[in-house]
């Protein structure tokens, strides 16, 4: 569902797009689209699929096409989508007919040049989005395109942190400042992710798009915030009594934590003016991961999953997936650019290494990723021992972004200090 999802996304980048939950149903579109006088012009199909796998879907839909005497310059292009990269799957994919494979993870870029070679180019343009699809004026209608068919048409919830909530009922019976409240609530992704995008809403907003928590506490007022609070604090999570999930959860949630601070520590030492508050970048990078989970954990218990999903393909699909998931949430929220783009782009993986004429990285996404791997290189990932054998000034990053040893070591100090206050919302 997950892959189905993100390739639908990005598919509609070329073309109107539809998709089918299993083998059946795709061989049903197919026929019912032939049957109608509009064929599709480019079929893709995951080799591992539920009732019919995808060899053999490919069989049926080559069979068909030339029992239908369709030249073959006419016929639909087919792709095979599969996570098995040895040859042998390749090359019988290839010799089954389809036109070209395609390997998970994919992106947009891989997915372009292969359909290039097909005569298959993006659109110029993208379609508007209809009135229908529009938030309304109480900011309640925020739904992620694709990603909500997992909820049934229902709004993603994300968990909050345990102890988030009666820590803020002591702040507010003992008369706390709003900044002490701010510093507090802005922990929690879920809680920060709803209170910026309320402000930033119909209802709420203002002549700018607001920047920061504290700025969207101060839009919305201290009843609506207590208010929101309270609803998220009061949900139930079937992923934080399943210990599968809640493991993973936390670790994404003090990965975000991590990665907040060290972006906002790192911008101060810097002395840099941002374009989006550094700390709720850092803490918003990951929400997708938070988001699949979620989705996954959804369908692992209305039975969808033959068993439960094992951890390690849990760890597997929310890496690769989790920034484009991340960036449609926020797209979907009204957040501003720069979070959306420092929540598809905050990896460091070198692709950009070698494009000496692209303009260079926004300070916002080199801030996040150099944050990223900081917050692993001290121990706060998803995966195990991942970046901590590579030390924080041993980071390329630090070198572009002038951080010196000094700098590293308040950092790293700072940091430390900071994750032992939250650990007690855990």
């Amino acid at each position: 569902m997950v892959s189905r999802t993100k390739l639908k996304l990005i598919m509609e980048n070329f073309g109107h797009c539809e998709v089918a939950e299993n083998g059946k149903a795709a061989l049903a579109m197919f026929h019912k689209a032939h049957q109608q006088g509009k064929p599709f012009g480019l079929i893709m199909l995951d080799i591992d699929m539920p009732e019919m796998d995808g060899m053999q879907v490919l069989s049926e839909m080559i069979r068909a096409q030339i029992e239908l005497k369709i030249p073959g310059g006419r016929r639909s292009k087919i792709l095979m989508v599969t996570s098995y990269t040895d040859k042998d799957r390749v090359l019988i994919c290839i010799q089954s007919g389809c036109d070209d494979y395609i390997a998970k993870p994919f992106d947009v870029d891989t997915i372009g040049k292969k359909l290039s070679k097909l005569g298959i180019h993006a659109r110029k343009s993208q379609p508007k989005q209809s009135a229908a699809q529009s938030p309304d004026d109480n900011g309640s209608s925020h739904f992620i395109d694709g990603i909500v068919s997992a909820f049934e048409g229902k709004k993603i919830n994300l968990p909050t942190l345990p102890r988030i909530q009666p820590k803020f009922r002591e702040l507010l019976m003992t008369g706390a400042v709003s900044q002490r409240i701010a510093d507090l609530l802005k922990k929690d992704v879920a809680i920060s992710a709803e209170l910026i995008r309320m402000s930033n809403s119909v209802y709420y907003r203002g002549f700018i798009p607001n920047k920061s928590l504290e700025q969207a506490i101060s839009r919305i007022g201290a009843a609506a915030t207590e208010q929101v609070v309270a609803e998220l604090t009061g949900r139930q999570f079937f992923t934080m009594k399943n210990k599968k999930f809640r493991t993973l959860i936390e670790k994404v949630w003090k990965h975000s934590i991590a990665c907040a601070y060290a972006s906002e520590i790192t911008a101060n030492l810097l002395n840099l003016e941002l374009a989006a508050d550094p700390f709720a970048m850092g803490l918003l990078h990951d929400i997708g991961k938070l988001a699949l989970l979620e989705i996954m954990a959804d369908m692992e218990r209305r039975g969808q999953c033959n068993g439960g999903i094992p951890r390690a393909k849990l760890v597997e699909t929310i890496t690769a997936h989790h920034g484009v998931v991340g960036a449609k949430l926020l797209e979907k929220w009204k957040y501003a650019d720069s979070y959306i783009a420092c929540a598809s782009d905050h990896e460091d993986d070198g692709a950009d290494e070698d494009q000496e004429t692209s303009a260079p990285l926004p300070r916002e996404i080199l801030i996040v990723r150099f944050a990223n791997m900081a917050a692993k290189s001290m121990g706060y990932s998803l995966e195990e021992n991942e970046y901590t054998d590579l030390p924080i000034e041993n980071i390329e990053l630090a070198y572009d972004l002038k951080l010196n040893l000094i700098d590293i070591g308040k950092l790293k100090e700072q940091l430390t200090e900071e994750m032992k206050a939250v650990m007690e919302l855990f």
